[in-house]
């Protein structure tokens, strides 16, 4: 019984270690599993933030990406600002935003600024706008290096109650223009990091509006050179009209010569054919009253009248003047012709054109100053240039009136033409008295001059040296004192009559 009891103490005691063992266990896998469960929390805890990071990091990533686009796109001044403001508003979970021009402090274009809704868009509504604007220092001349945060009063019962934030920012533009970016918010709090990240948006947008500036300031640099250069052209024209009228001037003397002796023999031409038609005034008297008193006129007596007459004479000779008095005209309409052509202004363009021609022309304009010899060897065979005949034509009487200038009446003007490979020379060479070498280096300086006070501007040969340049030809001169002159221009050769 003793024994029994004992080993019923034993069971019992190892019945009880193992239920402390048991206990202990369970114990212990309770607090693991405590342990796990809050470890797995709090791994889900962090899994979540970081998912709820990662997707305000990649909108923000996204954000920035398209801001960057912007820099680079052809969007117009407004166009970017319009897509500024519904970019930012989205990303910022603004309610409303907009952008405003001013310049010194006032609003410019304000009637057709609109407002940014986050829900609605775009639209007009500038009650709104003007208390939105109370809130912004737009009289300030500061201009915000990051974007500025100001609360909205909490006791505002107006258009902006309900509102908390007000953010916003400006940019400097040119003409002392600065253009503002705002925004309105609801948000208890602003995130900070939100505002960094607007920031570095703000740098892109500060790029895209320079690229911008600079581009309309390149415009109207263009645009100002443009009309620099049209100013120039002008200039140039009026320059060359200028020389060739001075030049008419020099040939004053000359026209009137040349127009005069024509006139003067058709009027005297004319006197003699107005006796001659009264001569015929009175053999038609003659005959009449020989028919009145006989009533007839055979061959023998109306030959006698002829004779006495003398009309087989006058005929002939009505005949001689009229001819004269035409070729008198002719040569005045051409002397017209030649000086028309010559000074009228024409276009600029070039053409192809022969140079054969156009010396011809410039020879019958200065011929009107000069009385020496020329010898033109030019011929029809020479190949054409491309040229405008009007200037090239200034450029030749030019030549010839300073030859005629330099020479004595029995001087001699030779113009001759040559071809090489790809070019046509064109020589003018003058007997004249030739000169130094100090007058050689200034011959193409504008207002330099060797002629008399009054006949001559000194812009002869500096224009005819602009027009040969524009023409892609080269001039040179060689002068020996009391030898002559020799020009030669060189044209580029375009084609073969």
């Amino acid at each position: 019984m003793k024994d029994a009891l004992e080993s019923l103490r034993k069971q019992l005691a190892v019945y009880e270690r193992k239920a402390q063992r048991e206990r202990k266990a369970r114990c212990l896998a309770e607090q693991q599993l405590e342990n796990y469960s809050r470890e797995l929390y709090e791994t889900n805890q962090s899994l979540q933030a970081s998912l709820v990071n990662a997707k305000k990091k990649q909108a923000e990533l996204e954000f920035l990406a398209k801001a960057s686009d912007d820099v680079i796109s052809k969007l117009s001044m407004t166009e970017l600002m319009l897509n500024t403001v519904e970019l930012t508003g989205n990303f910022f979970s603004a309610e409303y935003g907009f952008f405003l021009v001013t310049k010194l402090g006032s609003t410019v274009d304000f009637n057709n600024t609109q407002l940014w809704n986050k829900e609605t868009g775009w639209s007009l509504n500038q009650e709104f706008l003007l208390a939105y604007m109370e809130y912004l220092p737009l009289a300030q001349d500061a201009v915000y290096q990051s974007w500025s945060v100001a609360p909205i009063p909490l006791k505002e019962k107006g258009q902006l109650a309900g509102f908390n934030w007000l953010v916003y920012f400006n940019i400097q533009l040119h003409n002392e223009q600065k253009v503002w970016i705002t925004f309105l918010s609801r948000a208890e709090y602003l995130d900070k990091e939100s505002l960094f990240v607007l920031d570095t948006a703000k740098g892109h947008l500060l790029s895209s509006i320079r690229r911008r500036l600079n581009d309309v300031q390149m415009i109207e640099n263009k645009s100002k050179l443009n009309d620099s250069v049209t100013s120039l052209e002008r200039a140039k024209g009026q320059l060359m009209q200028y020389e060739k009228m001075a030049l008419l001037g020099q040939l004053s003397a000359g026209v009137a010569h040349e127009i005069n002796n024509p006139i003067a023999f058709i009027r005297s031409n004319m006197e003699i054919l107005l006796d001659d038609l009264k001569v015929y005034n009175a053999l038609y008297r003659d005959i009449k009253h020989h028919l009145s008193e006989h009533h007839s006129l055979n061959l023998e007596s109306f030959e006698q009248f002829i004779s006495e007459a003398d009309i087989d004479y006058i005929a002939t000779d009505a005949f001689s003047l009229l001819r004269s008095n035409i070729d008198g005209i002719d040569r005045v309409r051409d002397i017209v012709d030649s000086l028309k052509t010559f000074s009228h202004s024409g276009k600029t363009a070039f053409c192809e054109m022969s140079i054969v021609g156009c010396i011809e022309g410039a020879l019958k304009v200065s011929s009107l100053r000069y009385n020496h010899n020329i010898e033109n060897e030019l011929t029809d065979y020479l190949p054409f240039i491309m040229g405008n005949k009007g200037q090239l034509q200034q450029v030749f009487v030019n030549l010839f009136v300073n030859a005629s200038y330099a020479m004595d009446n029995d001087g001699v003007l030779s113009i001759t033409g040559r071809e090489t490979d790809d070019s046509l020379i064109i020589r003018v060479s003058d007997t004249g008295s030739g000169m130094d070498k100090k007058i050689l280096k200034q011959l193409f300086t504008p207002f330099f001059t060797t002629k008399p006070v009054g006949e001559g501007t000194g812009l002869g040969l500096s224009v005819s040296f602009a027009i040969i340049e524009a023409h892609d030809a080269t001039i040179t001169v060689k002068s020996i004192e009391g030898v002559g002159t020799t020009f030669e221009i060189s044209f580029i050769k375009m084609s073969v009559k």
